[in-house]
């Protein structure tokens, strides 16, 4: 504390008593001291101003302290000549502590500064850069100018693209009038052809309910010839039974087609309904009861998997009748004939399985004509070849499908997938879920005989 009051005081002995106060000493070192600190104030002026000028510098602190440092040395010069004759050695001595100070922390700063000014490129190296640089500046100008021509090339290419794309967009708005007219034409053809389609279901309807009054009548005609001939001869009996047996084959083909008028389209009033499958059977069995007794096969069944199917009550009677007479007829005369009766359920679809051991089919030769219309692929029995096509056009016509395995006198098995999707669109949501039960257990049972 003293010595901060005592701060400006002269208290001590001059400087100048140290030179004897002779006067060649005393101007000489004042001198010397005046032009260092003239010399020490105007280098930090130049280089404020140099660091002020240029705002690119990367070391401006470096050139602030060093004009600080500087300032401060030509301040002790100042107050050496101040000290000569004014001993304010106390000022002079903190002036000194802040110049070392400052000295250090510049010489600290300059230390950690060196690394980056080394590295700052010389005059050489610049110039060298700077060569480098024109010389790439030349390389880009090439590459500008080849660039630009290419850019021209470029323009030349669209513009012939342009005109391509113009051409092919004529030519193909054209074909575009071309086929809108086809699909016109198209379109008015396929009229024609529903038209024609729904003439030839009409007529086929028709001349099949036209020739069934004519056919009875011819059948009463051959009864009443018998009825009149109380004894044909020998000659006259063989015409009668071929005429009866030509009758009844007009019969089946005016009921097949029918048949086949009746399935060619779904109709709109329809009514599905739950069908026991067991049930369903029994009236089949019902219906072809001398085919199955003057055969003697043995039909096994298995509902249990599932029992019902929710469908048009008349179409399952034909599925059923149709393949279950195909595996009468086509038994084989080597062993008795056994057919097996199943159904099973899959996420999709009720399967109805038919399984027979008869004679089979070559599945190489005639897999793509099993189920076209009058499409026959053995002779030794008596048939038309419409029952496989009447089965799978009802069962596409509900989106579903039939699948044959068969192999050549080794039985043949038909399976009927009927969709549920058809039952979903009548069948309520609780009714579906307790379907749904029922499946999940799924419980089996060997095969039974039907009664």
């Amino acid at each position: 504390m003293e010595f901060v009051q005592k701060l400006f005081q002269s208290d001590f002995m001059p400087h100048g008593h140290c030179y004897f106060w002779k006067p060649e000493i005393l101007w000489l070192t004042v001198g010397g001291d005046a032009l260092t600190a003239a010399a020490y104030y105007s280098i930090p002026l130049m280089l404020l101003y140099f660091a002020r000028n240029r705002q690119d510098l990367a070391h401006k602190n470096v050139f602030f302290l060093f004009a600080a440092f500087i300032l401060l040395c030509g301040t002790t010069h100042v107050l050496d000549i101040w000290t000569a004759w004014v001993p304010t050695y106390r000022l002079a001595g903190v002036v000194k502590m802040v110049t070392g100070l400052v000295s250090i922390a510049t010489a600290a700063v300059l230390y950690r500064s060196i690394p980056t000014m080394l590295a700052i490129p010389s005059t050489v190296q610049l110039e060298t850069a700077n060569r480098q640089l024109k010389e790439e500046i030349n390389e880009r100008e090439k590459a500008q100018a080849e660039l630009n021509l290419a850019k021209i090339e470029l323009e030349n290419r669209v513009q012939e693209r342009t005109a391509q794309l113009f051409k092919a967009n004529r030519d193909l708005e054209a074909e575009i009038e071309q086929r809108r007219k086809a699909q016109k034409a198209l379109l008015e053809k396929n009229q024609d052809l529903v038209r024609i389609n729904a003439d030839l279901d009409s007529f086929v309807y028709l001349a099949s309910h036209d020739l069934k009054s004519p056919v009875s009548n011819i059948e009463g005609l051959i009864n009443a010839l018998r009825e009149e001939m109380e004894a044909p001869d020998g000659a006259v009996e063989p015409v009668l039974e071929r005429l009866e047996t030509s009758v009844q084959k007009i019969n089946h083909t005016i009921q097949d087609l029918s048949d086949v008028s009746k399935i060619q389209r779904r109709p709109d009033n329809e009514i599905m309904e739950e069908i026991q499958f067991e049930k369903m059977l029994e009236d089949v069995l019902g219906s072809i009861q001398n085919m199955v007794q003057q055969s003697g096969v043995q039909i096994m069944t298995n509902f249990s998997r599932q029992p019902a199917v929710w469908f048009i009550p008349q179409h399952l009677q034909s599925i059923l009748q149709n393949l279950l007479t195909n595996a009468i007829k086509y038994r084989s005369p080597e062993r008795d004939a056994v057919v097996k009766i199943s159904t099973e359920e899959t996420a999709q679809y009720v399967v109805l399985a038919v399984e027979d051991n008869g004679i089979g089919i070559d599945l190489e030769k005639h897999e793509k004509k099993i189920f076209n219309l009058f499409k026959r692929l053995h002779d030794h029995v008596e048939g038309n070849g419409v029952g496989l096509y009447v089965i799978k056009r009802i069962i596409e016509n509900y989106q579903g499908k039939i699948e044959v395995q068969s192999e050549v006198n080794g039985g043949s098995t038909f399976r009927v997938y009927f969709n549920k999707s058809n039952a979903a669109a009548l069948v309520s949501n609780e009714i579906t879920s307790q379907h749904a039960v029922a499946s999940d257990a799924e419980p089996s049972a060997d095969l039974q005989p039907a009664e």
